[in-house]
């Protein structure tokens, strides 16, 4: 499923980019989930809460403008699409700073969103949400890739640290490893795996987490971890 946030103070505007949406989504036969809001002020608040795949964005409101909400996104997520659709040409250029996908004019909203949806699609549904599944006696678990902070090795158990808390399955870290199939997962010492898109900074050997966490980089795995977050982060 493809989770799409929409911004526009006016409301006019918010109901026909989400009926556009829809409409796109319907016709191609893909799950989405639309949600909008007219303030950027709650899309901010909520930016920790909720990842979405796709970001559309008013750039002048009250308040907090569009360009702020796509900074403090960058900050969070250096992965979802953004797409800016204005009656407000000044701001292309600061747009374009926090890396968006398409500057779109509210009067041809019609015609641009519809084609900016024809060639984003493809690439975002590449990356559809993956989860790991744990199963116990009587009891079997799913686990969204993206809602993973971070996984840990204890005696015969590894430890998923996830936005929900933390599960366990006895398994080696390496298998753990190998089953998850995705860049975003790096080991970065002996006993811990971190999640790139959960890391906010790399600072000497710390890892900076999502979650409050500080992890700790092998001294030897320096290289290729900071290699690897580039490569994902660019």
């Amino acid at each position: 499923m493809v989770r799409i946030l929409i911004l526009d103070d006016d409301k006019f505007y918010l109901e026909k980019a989400k009926k556009l949406t829809e409409d796109y989504f319907t016709k191609k036969g893909i799950p989405c989930r639309v949600d909008t809001y007219q303030s950027a002020e709650w899309v901010i608040a909520g930016l920790k809460e909720e990842f979405y795949d796709l970001y559309i964005l008013d750039v002048e409101m009250e308040g907090k403008n569009g360009i702020e909400v796509a900074k403090e996104i960058r900050r969070l997520y250096p992965e979802p699409v953004i797409i800016f659709i204005t009656n407000y040409v000044d701001y292309a250029v600061e747009a374009y700073e926090v890396n968006t996908y398409r500057y779109i004019p509210k009067e041809v909203m019609d015609k641009k969103l519809v084609a900016a949806y024809e060639t984003i699609i493809p690439s975002i549904l590449e990356k559809e949400e993956q989860y790991y599944i744990i199963e116990k006696k009587g009891e079997v678990e799913k686990i969204a890739y993206s809602d993973i902070f971070y996984i840990k090795k204890e005696g015969k158990y590894v430890v998923f640290v996830h936005k929900r808390g933390e599960s366990k399955v006895r398994k080696p870290l390496t298998t753990v490893l190998q089953e998850l199939t995705s860049k975003e997962f790096v080991l970065i010492d002996k006993g811990y795996a971190a999640n790139i898109r959960h890391i906010m900074k790399m600072k000497s050997r710390e890892l900076y987490m999502r979650d409050g966490i500080i992890l700790a980089v092998g001294e030897t795995r320096f290289g290729s971890v900071k290699k690897a977050i580039l490569d994902f982060w660019t």
